[in-house]
């Protein structure tokens, strides 16, 4: 593989890895949105939101480490 594909490889998945992240961030405060909306039938919600850490999901470490991985096999390709 050329070196130009490694590095667009690596970018591609630290790119993934950081928009899952924040998707699974934005549905964890759109879901605290709903439950303070629908405070008025249950009482009571929580006063911050659930929101996932970086381990929560597993593809999001994987594709942080496929991503360094491959930008490491660019670098040293000659």
């Amino acid at each position: 593989m050329d070196k130009k594909l490694y590095y667009f490889l690596g970018a591609i998945f630290i790119i993934t890895s950081g928009f899952l992240y924040t998707l699974e961030r934005g549905i964890a405060y759109y879901s605290w949105i709903g439950q303070m909306m629908s405070a008025s039938h249950t009482g009571s919600f929580p006063n911050n939101p659930q929101v996932p850490n970086l381990l929560t999901n597993i593809y999001i470490p994987v594709f942080i480490i496929i991503g360094v991985v491959s930008m490491y096999l660019g670098y040293r390709k000659k």
